[in-house]
C-alpha cells in the first residue's frame, strides 16, 4: 500500500507540472504571437509614415529618397513594395522597386548586400502574406506600402519556447522526487496504524479479546478509528464477559431448585421417603421456581432484543406511571406503605407495553424494599427537551457496591437474599430504557432512601 500510495503521488505531481506546463506554453504561444503581430503592425506604420515624409520631401514619387523606410522593414526581415495611389509599382529607376531583405532592389540606391551587413536581423527564410498599409500625405492618400513579414516561429518565441520545456521537464523531476518521498512519509504514517489496526482485527476474530488497536497519536480520522475500534473491542470484551456471566448466573440459579427436586425425587424413587403430601408440595414449589428463573430469562432476552421490535407511539408518562400506581396500590396497602404520586404530562415516543414493563418493575422493586411503615413516591417530570420518570422510597437505600451493580443480570444485594426473585427486574429495566434511547440512574435520597431516575427524550 505504501508503494502504491507514492505512485499515486508522483502521478498526481506529474500530471499536475504537466496539466500547467502545457496551459503556460499555450498561453505563452498566444501572447508571443500577439506580440508579434503587434509589432509587424507597428513595423508597417513606421514604414508608411517614413514613406509618406519622403514622398512630402520630394513632392512626388519621383527622386523619393526610401531608404529610411527599407532600413525599417529590413530591421524586421520584411520586403517592401512601394504602390502609388494608382497601384503603381514605384521604380525610380532603381530595379523593380520592390526592396528585399537580401538588398534594396537590383542595386537600388548602391546599397545591396553591403547594407544588410549593417542589418543582419534581415530573415532569409519564406516570407508570409503580403499586408498592406496606407501611404498619407495631409490627409490624402498617395500610395500603399506591402510588406510581407517572415514566416514561421520567430527566434523570441522558440527561445521562450525551450526555456519554458526545460523548466517544465526540471521542474516534474523535482516535484516527482519531492511528491516520492512525501508520498512515502504519508504512506508510512498511514500504513502503520492499518497495519496495526488489521493485527488487531485479526487477533480479536481468532478469540483474544484483549487484543487492541492502541496508538491515539494517528492523524485524523486514523485515529478515531483505532479508538472506535478499541471501543469495540472494550464492548465486545465487556459483553463476552457479561454473557459467560450470565451462564454462570443461569446454572447458579437453576442448580439449587434442581439438587433439591432431584434429592427428594431419588428418595421416593428408592423407597427412602413416602410421597406425603408436604414431599409433593414443597417438589411443586421447586418446579415453580424453576418455572419462574425460566420465565426472568425469557423476559430478559426479550427486554434485550427489544430495540429491534418497539412498535413506538405518542403516550403520555404520566398515564403510563398512573397506571402502575394504580395496580399495585393494593400491594402497598397490604405492606403497610403509603404510595404517592406527583405526575405531570409528558408525552414521549415510545412502545407502551415495554413502558408499563419499566414503571411496574421500578415500583414493584421499591414496594418490596421498604419497610413498613415508609413511603414510595413516583413523579413525572419534564424539562430540557426530558421526560423523567423517578420512584424513590424511604428504605435502607443502596450500598456504594450494589449502586455498581444493581442493574447487573441476576445480582442481589445483601437486603435481597431473603427476598424472592432472580435479580433480573432492574436489568430489563435498564435494557428496556436503553432499547428506548434513555438513560437511567440509581441513587441514595437525601434523606434515606433509594431513588431511581429514568430519562426519556419528549416526542
Amino acid at each position: 500500500m505504501a508503494r502504491r500510495l507514492a505512485v499515486a503521488f508522483v502521478s498526481v505531481a506529474l500530471l499536475a507540472v504537466g496539466v500547467l506546463g502545457v496551459a503556460t506554453w499555450l498561453e505563452t504561444r498566444s501572447q508571443v504571437s500577439d506580440l508579434v503581430r503587434s509589432r509587424d503592425t507597428t513595423t508597417g506604420l513606421e514604414v508608411s509614415a517614413a514613406l509618406g515624409e519622403t514622398y512630402r520631401a520630394a513632392g512626388s514619387w519621383q527622386g523619393a529618397d526610401v531608404r529610411s523606410a527599407m532600413l525599417l522593414a529590413a530591421t524586421s526581415g520584411a520586403s517592401l513594395t512601394v504602390l502609388d495611389a494608382a497601384g503603381h509599382t514605384i521604380n525610380n529607376g532603381f530595379g523593380q522597386g520592390g526592396y528585399g531583405p537580401g538588398g534594396f532592389g537590383a542595386g537600388g540606391y548602391g546599397l545591396g548586400a553591403g547594407m544588410m551587413g549593417m542589418h543582419g536581423s534581415a530573415a532569409t527564410g519564406p516570407l508570409g502574406s503580403p499586408r498592406q498599409f496606407s501611404i498619407e500625405v495631409s490627409g490624402a492618400r498617395v500610395g500603399t506600402a506591402v510588406l510581407r513579414f517572415p514566416q514561421g516561429t520567430p527566434a523570441a518565441e522558440q527561445e521562450v519556447r525551450s526555456a519554458l520545456g526545460r523548466t517544465v521537464l526540471w521542474g516534474g523531476a523535482l516535484a516527482a522526487v519531492l511528491a516520492a518521498g512525501i508520498g512515502l512519509l504519508v504512506a508510512g504514517r498511514i500504513t502503520r496504524p492499518l497495519r496495526r489496526l488489521t493485527r488487531a482485527a485479526h487477533s480479536l476474530a481468532a478469540g483474544d479479546r484483549r487484543a487492541r488497536a492502541g496508538g491515539g497519536d494517528e492523524p485524523g480520522e486514523l485515529g478515531e478509528l483505532g479508538e472506535a475500534f478499541d471501543r469495540m473491542a472494550d464492548a465486545v470484551e465487556r459483553e463476552d464477559a457479561l454473557r459467560r456471566a450470565f451462564a454462570a448466573d443461569v446454572a447458579h440459579e437453576l442448580r439449587t431448585p434442581l439438587a433439591i427436586a432431584q434429592g427428594e425425587l431419588e428418595e421416593l424413587v428408592d423407597g427412602i421417603a413416602e410421597p406425603t403430601h408436604e414431599r409433593l408440595a414443597s417438589l411443586h414449589e421447586e418446579m415453580l421456581r424453576l418455572g419462574r428463573i425460566v420465565q426472568d430469562v425469557e423476559t430478559l432476552a426479550a427486554a434485550q432484543a427489544a430495540q429491534f421490535r418497539l412498535e413506538r407511539h405518542r403516550i403520555d408518562l404520566a398515564a403510563i406511571a398512573k397506571d402502575a400506581v394504580g395496580r399495585l396500590r393494593p400491594q402497598a396497602e397490604a405492606a403497610g406503605l403509603e404510595l404517592t404520586a406527583q405526575l405531570a404530562p409528558a408525552t414521549i415516543d415510545a412502545d407502551q407495553p415495554r413502558m408499563e414493563q419499566v414503571a411496574h418493575n421500578l415500583l414493584a422493586n421499591a414496594l418490596k424494599f421498604t419497610p413498613s411503615p415508609g413511603t414510595v413516591i413516583v413523579s413525572v417530570t419534564t424539562g430540557n427537551g426530558d421526560a423523567r420518570l423517578v420512584v424513590e422510597d424511604t428504605g435502607p437505600g443502596l450500598t456504594e457496591d450494589e449502586l455498581t451493580h444493581v442493574f447487573e443480570r441476576f445480582w442481589r444485594g445483601e437486603a435481597a437474599r431473603d427476598t424472592e426473585g432472580s435479580g433480573v427486574g432492574l436489568a430489563v429495566v435498564a435494557e428496556l430504557v436503553r432499547a428506548h434511547g434513555g438513560q437511567i440512574e440509581a441513587a441514595n435520597r437525601p434523606g434515606g432512601g433509594a431513588r431511581f431516575t429514568v430519562t426519556l427524550p419528549r416526542a
